[in-house]
């Protein structure tokens, strides 16, 4: 099977654009652990992308596939760890992402298809020099300190913290935190070992979902980034105190419900709103972001 895999001349790119979360990672779980080919799988928002040998079976009609040479994936590959795809460009997910999908990648055909493993090390590598010398990422910061930084700046030094997720937007606001104050955390998840993983890193709690009400009470801070197609958080889940609260809402759609951000007891900051702060300077970053290009699409690659 090898042999015959490494007689293809290109790779089989496919763009999925499912919008429904749950769908998405529904389709990013069955491509990494059911189809048998050495495949990447990047799950992003709004977006699921796959890079191997092959076009993997079954998949659903709303796709985008494209023939590729190893150079060309090379360079597209390295396109997106440099943030040059995002909506914030040179954003610092994506790098995490990214390494995240080739560390899986990695982990399972590494050793049987070494030819991939290489296309995915060169574009690493390509993307850490583009960032490196555009400094395109230079003075940029990513949602999740920008995010902990905000609840520092706002609240009490030992305001209780929620925090709803366990993804990479909610273990970089939790680490930042734990790092850097005494705040008590909470984590919620829908997955409730993941949510006790990141609890234990930082001294905190955890729960799943089904305990969010309890979770959330007393807390002053609620940071919510979910996959979630629908709103999780409603006027039951926080109800009315003197003491005003922080939401700030990382969820794309929202995981409040409109009747969390129209109350006036509570300051609620949306995906938009951290966007446009982590988003600044955009002409500099523009003009780092055609250099970043520049070097990706002139560098000589192995």
């Amino acid at each position: 099977m090898q042999n015959e895999t490494h007689m293809h001349d290109a790779l089989i790119a496919c763009t999925l654009e499912i919008p429904e979360p749950r769908v998405r990672e529904r389709w990013a779980h069955r491509l990494r652990n059911e189809y048998g080919h050495p495949l990447l799988v990047l799950n992003t928002c709004q977006r699921l992308e796959t890079y191997g040998w092959n076009k993997p079976e079954g998949l659903p009609k709303s796709i985008q596939v494209n023939c590729i040479t190893e150079q060309d994936a090379v360079r597209y590959f390295a396109r997106i760890a440099t943030g040059l795809e995002s909506r914030i460009l040179g954003e610092l997910e994506i790098l995490g992402q990214v390494r995240q999908a080739y560390k899986e990648f990695h982990q399972k055909f590494g050793k049987t298809d070494a030819r991939l493993d290489r296309v995915f090390q060169q574009a690493i590598a390509l993307a850490r020099k583009a960032r490196r010398e555009s400094g395109i990422d230079q003075n940029l910061t990513g949602l999740a300190s920008l995010t902990a930084r905000r609840i520092i700046e706002t609240v009490p030094e030992d305001a209780l913290v929620t925090i709803i997720g366990s993804g990479s937007l909610s273990k970089g606001v939790a680490r930042y935190l734990g790092k850097r104050t005494n705040m008590p955390v909470r984590v919620s998840s829908r997955c409730p070992e993941n949510a006790m993983k990141l609890a234990m890193e930082i001294g905190g709690f955890s729960s799943g979902l089904d305990e969010l009400i309890p979770m959330l009470q007393d807390a002053q801070v609620v940071v919510s980034a979910t996959a979630a197609p629908h709103p999780l958080i409603y006027n039951h889940h926080l109800p009315n105190t003197q003491q005003s609260k922080l939401v700030i809402d990382l969820g794309e759609p929202p995981d409040c419900a409109p009747e969390i951000q129209a109350r006036d007891d509570i300051e609620y900051v949306g995906l938009l709103q951290m966007e446009s702060h982590a988003n600044t300077n955009t002409l500099e970053r523009q003009a780092r972001a055609r250099l970043a290009a520049e070097i990706i699409a002139s560098s000589p690659l192995l």
